[in-house]
């Protein structure tokens, strides 16, 4: 669990973990009454910079479909999706999407 803090308030959360080939991040969170500062984007960096320091090569993240604009904010790619989430990809060592 990462917790992202601002002084003494929690501003953003993620549960990251992996199987020993993919990193997954659930749950991420951030306040909604401190939008457009980066915190959503330093938490899901923060999960890359965890994973990578683990071995990871690849981070993963599905999305529920009514939460798709979490595309235009994170920095992930799209991978696939389903009828009720979207998945999205990162290579964290650098390479470039896979289709």
């Amino acid at each position: 669990m990462l917790i992202g803090r601002d002084g003494d308030a929690i501003v953003a959360t993620a549960m990251v973990g992996h199987d020993g080939h993919r990193g997954w991040v659930y749950y991420v969170a951030a306040d909604p009454d401190r939008r457009a500062k980066g915190y959503g984007r330093a938490i899901m960096n923060a999960a890359g910079d965890w994973l990578r320091a683990a071995g990871i090569a690849k981070l993963q993240l599905m999305v529920r479909r009514d939460n798709a604009k979490v595309g235009r904010i994170l920095p992930i790619d799209r991978l696939r999706r389903s009828a009720d989430r979207l998945s999205f990809a990162k290579w964290l060592d650098g390479r470039e999407p896979t289709p």
